[in-house]
């Protein structure tokens, strides 16, 4: 396989690891990656570590998807993405902290992005902080977005705001209720085509549980 430059080499494991949902395979995918990023003899391309960082993640190696994460922005520190992925590795590893400050050097670059404010503000709550947990989700509060609304609601009741927490539970199951699928997908990219309409259950799910809790107070 080492006769591929490794630009060819990412591509093709892209192609395994959504770029074509119906020959999705995350073990082909990283096999790709791991050429990609470990050529003897030609350079590494950009995204070949944070690529392989991501199947690592996938597979539940999350020593391996620091290593690797790491390993990007050591060779390009400018690809502010790899701080995505360190700060959600961080995160299941319950390494809250370590998650947050990742996650903030994204929004750095993407202020605005709705995924990192809402994964950011996820783990500022496990910890207990759930006044910067606010002051890092209300820039994109106003979003119609599932996730966030479900995570602003959190906040909110947890912040004895019972009326507002309703308000966004109710806009994370209108939001929720529209979704096929594929647009759960889209919030989850290089997961199984096949675990999206499981995974939609389990946010729609989650919503519920939240406005049951919210009804108990």
């Amino acid at each position: 396989m080492f006769v591929l430059a490794p630009s060819t080499h990412l591509r093709l494991g892209n192609f395994f690891f959504g770029d074509s949902p119906e020959h999705y395979s995350v073990d082909l995918a990283q096999v790709f990656f791991v050429y990609a990023a470990y050529s003897p003899v030609w350079f590494t391309p950009e995204y070949a570590h944070y690529q392989l960082s991501r199947t690592h993640f996938i597979k539940g190696n999350q020593g391996a998807a620091l290593f690797e994460a790491k390993k990007e922005i050591e060779l390009y520190p400018e690809n502010y993405q790899a701080y995505y992925i360190l700060g959600l590795t961080y995160g299941y590893m319950d390494r809250e902290e370590e998650g947050i400050v990742a996650f903030k050097e994204f929004i750095k670059h993407v202020p605005l992005s709705w995924a990192a404010r809402n994964d950011a503000a996820w783990l500022q709550f496990r910890i207990g902080d759930i006044e910067g947990a606010l002051e890092t989700i209300e820039p994109v509060a106003h979003l119609h977005n599932t996730w966030v609304q479900n995570t602003y609601g959190v906040l909110l009741l947890n912040s004895g705001r019972e009326e507002e927490a309703l308000e966004a539970f109710k806009n994370a199951e209108y939001a929720a209720s529209l979704m096929s699928p594929e647009d759960w997908g889209e919030a989850y990219p290089g997961n199984d085509p096949r675990i999206y309409s499981m995974g939609l259950g389990e946010t729609k799910s989650s919503i519920d549980s939240n406005l049951e809790l919210l009804e108990e107070q």
